[in-house]
């Protein structure tokens, strides 16, 4: 019997006597990852947001929205669920790059189900549902912290990022808040725009093993997510300038690939785009709710 024809089983009963290199076998290699050095701390982002290698990423995620008006309670408005496929890039020069496509769906909140309409709570009137495909989004990340499409003066400092880690978990929180002109002028789109500008806040939350980030054999490592936005209207909701504006909570991971998809997102990428999975570029164009909306609807009155 040689080394090369001994069954696993074998192995794990010759374990106790012999050790498993001498089969061969090498178990991961890990390295100690300190989070104060800004190198380290980008390649470990990249590793939990995306990965190291030239790949695509994939994260299915889901939640709800609310209304949240002025003294009073949030009122339920939908869930959602959505898939993340994004396509990294190792540039070669110490940096990585994303390029981001989004789809979601609209769900009714009690079935699950795919909604074209809903009744809006605010209103009292039927709203046209338009769903959800972003992008492509491109960011570029470095030990100089992420450059986006929008950002004007990238730092010139390297950025220590804010990991957290408790028992064995890695945690890293990434927040933002945003005023920009509104795409839909106000005086054009009485009921679509919330106004000159729109707003938005953001906090996402990432969560990996540490051992998953430590070794040094895998490129990308699994994690959870967790996040809280509030933004103004969509412009499908027909809520012109309505003091308040829109509460999202939501959740969600990274998988193996498009075979771990859920049967549920299946049948939202079968009904929204069917093309999803397998195209490079699922939509002609950049993309996003508002310069779609601005395209595809008419002014309300």
């Amino acid at each position: 019997m040689t080394a090369f024809s001994i069954s696993r089983r074998k192995i794990v009963s010759y374990a106790g006597i012999m050790p498993l290199a001498a089969f061969g076998i090498h178990g991961p290699a890990y390295a100690a990852i300190d989070f104060t050095d800004p190198e380290e701390g980008h390649k470990a982002n990249v590793k939990l947001r995306g990965s190291l290698a030239n790949e695509w990423v994939w994260r299915h995620y889901w939640g709800e929205t609310y209304a949240a008006l002025p003294n009073d309670a949030p009122i339920p408005l939908y869930k959602f669920e959505g898939l993340i496929k994004a396509r990294w890039t190792d540039n070669g020069d110490g940096t990585h790059s994303e390029l981001l496509f989004d789809l979601a769906g609209h769900t009714d909140w009690d079935t699950g189900d795919l909604l074209q309409q809903i009744e809006n709570p605010i209103t009292g009137k039927t709203n046209e549902v338009m769903h959800i495909w972003d992008g492509p989004n491109s960011t570029t990340y470095s030990r100089f912290g992420p450059i986006y499409p929008w950002t004007l003066e990238p730092s010139k400092d390297p950025v220590v990022l804010p990991w957290k880690v408790i028992d064995g978990s890695a945690w890293l929180t990434e927040r933002g808040s945003f005023e920009r002109p509104h795409p839909l002028a106000p005086s054009e789109w009485p009921l679509a725009s919330s106004g000159s500008t729109t707003v938005s806040m953001i906090n996402v939350t990432l969560t990996a093993d540490l051992k998953d980030l430590e070794n040094e054999d895998l490129v990308s490592a699994p994690h959870n997510m967790k996040w809280t936005a509030m933004r103004s209207w969509m412009p499908w909701l027909l809520l012109g300038q309505r003091p308040g504006l829109m509460l999202t909570v939501g959740m969600g991971r990274k998988i193996s690939g498009p075979d771990a998809i859920p049967k549920s997102m299946e049948k939202i990428i079968e009904l929204l785009q069917p093309n999803y999975l397998t195209s490079d570029k699922p939509w002609a164009e950049v993309s996003n709710s508002w310069t779609r909306y601005k395209s595809e609807r008419q002014p309300a009155k």
